[in-house]
């Protein structure tokens, strides 16, 4: 839909809503196994070479390392996600940011940049935390768009050893994937 309001002398304002199906974002793609992931670009601050002997990793698929003098959390997300295939030799960190947060998402390959439109998943899926939305790609491939905030939170709170009875629903994400 398309709402104008014009005020003489004042100005106009153009509002152009479009359902989510239509909605684009830039993302940056990455790996996980052989599965996709988008991240939205916005929370992108940068990326970073994983070398595993820095990794400390702190119960199941949270930790921590030293980045330039700081501790930033991070998330294994290949134990989030339950990927079973090999490790490959070398990973990535993708640093995100929300709000004045930082954490750190370990993925197995970085892909770059990727536009995207975002598909919703429905009412079966609208309580997990952790996925914002999916998109179809170009081969025919579905990926899962990253909800940052709420990564960047179980990260952080994973890390000072505040768990929530959330956390187990988005660790069921991995039967459904």
């Amino acid at each position: 839909s398309v709402i104008l309001k014009s005020e003489v002398g004042k100005g106009t304002t153009i509002e152009i809503r479009l359902p989510l199906t239509l909605a684009i974002i830039d993302g940056f793609l990455v790996k996980i196994g052989r599965s996709s992931y988008v991240i939205p670009l916005h929370a992108v601050v940068e990326c970073i070479d994983a070398p595993n002997d820095r990794l400390h990793v702190n119960g199941d698929w949270a930790g921590h390392l030293d980045l330039r003098g700081e501790v930033l959390a991070f998330l294994e997300l290949r134990r989030v996600f339950d990927v079973s295939e090999a490790m490959p030799d070398r990973r990535s960190i993708v640093v995100v940011r929300n709000g004045d947060s930082l954490a750190g998402l370990v993925v197995d390959q970085l892909m770059g940049e990727y536009q995207t439109v975002i598909k919703p998943l429905g009412k079966l899926f609208k309580h997990l935390r952790g996925i914002s939305g999916s998109t179809v790609m170009g081969s025919g491939e579905v990926a899962l768009i990253l909800d940052v905030p709420a990564l960047v939170k179980l990260a952080t709170d994973r890390e000072g050893g505040h768990e929530d009875a959330q956390t187990s629903k988005l660790t069921e994400l991995v039967s459904i994937h």
